[in-house]
């Protein structure tokens, strides 16, 4: 160990104290403050990936797999688990309209301490986006993610040694027990990938905005997009599979336009009734509550049922969550439904946004 009074380890001829000591107090407490949020995200994954292997959710597992992976291919795909788990535990909608996360939040938050339900909320409002290394400091790198065009910065800097400032990436971030991190592997990408990629989302995004009024929103519910040109990215034979398999273009990266799961976008394409409903409807000061709240829950799960129903109990539950003393039934009344059908439906809406 180095006395406070001894020359200086890197050889700056002063002594400690007078060089390094401060520095190096401020990096082993960084490591602290990183090994604790690593501590907490191991153990807190590990009860939801037990959770999520339970008998009930094989079948979702296979759909998942089979959502998941481009091709049917073993020892290929055994190359993305890290991230099949990620998009598995956090974004697959289960046939309960809801995602494994939420699920076990739901079961056990009367079991879960306050920093376990902290990492989980954090994780649901992760994404996949594209960043661009900026500055790296001893703490801390400052990152700006290109595709939202704003500033951000990393404190788990370990997983960005090998890379320099100006160097392109793909990563998925969270904040877990106050430290910034990335919770899946960092892929570094060329400038013409970047180029590739942010027009195709950008060409997505634009054909969905009637679905999601902001492009944070389209990334937290379409990591699948980012999955799989991740796939491609790590394994060249994915993409020549694509494009015998789809005709697609000689890019880098094939056009995901064609190889995402279309069913969302293709529902947005039609007519909302509901939305049309709230809009006439409701008063202005709930509108754009309102108005989120239905985009967020069509997107991610299957509707069935009359259109006022849905209407009236999107119109309820904005106002219940503003703490306006207001009845189903007058609700009801207003949207000529019954109360037991805008019950029934509030119930469901109300499920995703429990946590």
């Amino acid at each position: 160990m180095v006395g406070r009074n001894d020359l200086c380890p890197c050889n700056s001829g002063k002594k400690y104290k007078k060089c390094c000591l401060n520095k190096d107090k401020k990096n082993s407490m960084l490591q602290q403050k990183v090994d604790f949020s690593q501590k907490h995200d191991i153990s807190t994954t590990q009860k939801l990936y037990a959770y999520s292997r339970k008998d009930k959710f094989y079948d979702e597992y296979i759909g998942a797999q089979n959502k998941f992976y481009i091709v049917d291919d073993k020892e290929i795909n055994s190359k993305f688990n890290s991230f099949f788990n990620t998009y598995y535990l956090q974004d697959y909608i289960t046939s309960e309209n809801k995602t494994i996360a939420i699920s076990f939040f739901e079961e056990n938050k009367n079991k879960l301490n306050v920093i376990e339900k902290n990492i989980l909320k954090s994780k649901l409002k992760s994404y996949i986006t594209i960043y661009k290394i900026l500055n790296i400091e001893e703490d801390k790198a400052l990152l700006k993610d290109l595709i939202l065009d704003k500033e951000t910065y990393i404190e788990d800097i370990n997983v960005l040694k090998d890379l320099k400032v100006g160097e392109l990436i793909i990563g998925r971030m969270a904040n877990v027990v106050e430290v910034n991190k990335f919770i899946d592997t960092v892929l570094s990408i060329s400038e013409k990938i970047k180029d590739v990629i942010i027009a195709d989302i950008n060409n997505i995004y634009e054909k969905n905005k009637d679905v999601y009024k902001q492009m944070e929103t389209f990334l937290i519910y379409n990591t699948n997009i980012f999955y799989k040109y991740i796939q491609q990215l790590i394994d060249p034979q994915i993409g020549e599979y694509l494009k015998e398999k789809k005709n697609a273009s000689n890019t880098e990266v094939n056009n995901m336009e064609e190889q995402v799961d279309t069913k969302k976008i293709d529902d947005s394409k039609e007519e909302c009734t509901v939305k049309n409903l709230i809009t006439e409807n409701i008063e202005d000061a709930y509108k754009e509550v309102a108005l989120t709240i239905w985009e967020e829950y069509k997107n991610n799960n299957e509707v069935k049922g009359t259109e006022n129903g849905w209407a009236s109990a999107v119109e309820y539950h904005a106002k219940k969550e503003d703490g306006v003393n207001v009845t189903q039934s007058a609700i009801a009344k207003k949207y000529k439904v019954s109360p037991s059908t805008l019950g029934k439906r509030y119930k469901e809406i109300k499920s995703i946004h429990k946590i």
